[in-house]
């Protein structure tokens, strides 16, 4: 027997080999997740569920931009504006300091249900 006709056993073409650094080709999509809205809702038409998420997604963004603080969303997470000092800065170029301003950043902290479930799904995914 010739060891080149042999299948070499540390090869990486088989299918069931996984890498866990690769992002997936995947994205969820806003149409996605209008579909998914839709074959839920069977009564609802693609841009009525469409409509519905796209006013869902505006009400959380008006919330977080003008009034509220912090937007919770019951077993998913909760989307903080969060303050940032002023903050001297070092510029390479120039000789003295440069400032950042005070700025508003977002931040996102997923549920428990929600970790809990990716988890899952991240387990699921690394069977062989």
């Amino acid at each position: 027997m010739h060891a080149e006709n042999q299948p070499s056993p540390f090869s990486t073409n088989s299918s069931h080999t996984t890498k866990t650094s690769e992002k997936t080709a995947r994205t969820l999509t806003r149409y996605d997740i209008a579909t998914a809205i839709m074959k839920r809702v069977p009564a609802l038409s693609r841009r009525e569920a469409q409509r519905i998420f796209e006013c869902a997604l505006q009400e959380i963004a008006d919330a977080l931009s003008k009034r509220e603080e912090c937007v919770k969303l019951h077993e998913f997470g909760t989307f903080v504006i969060r303050r940032k000092a002023k903050r001297q800065d070092r510029d390479a170029l120039a000789a003295e300091g440069a400032s950042s301003p005070q700025r508003r950043t977002l931040n996102f902290r997923p549920s428990v249900g929600l970790k809990e479930k990716v988890e899952k799904g991240q387990a699921q995914g690394r069977r062989p």
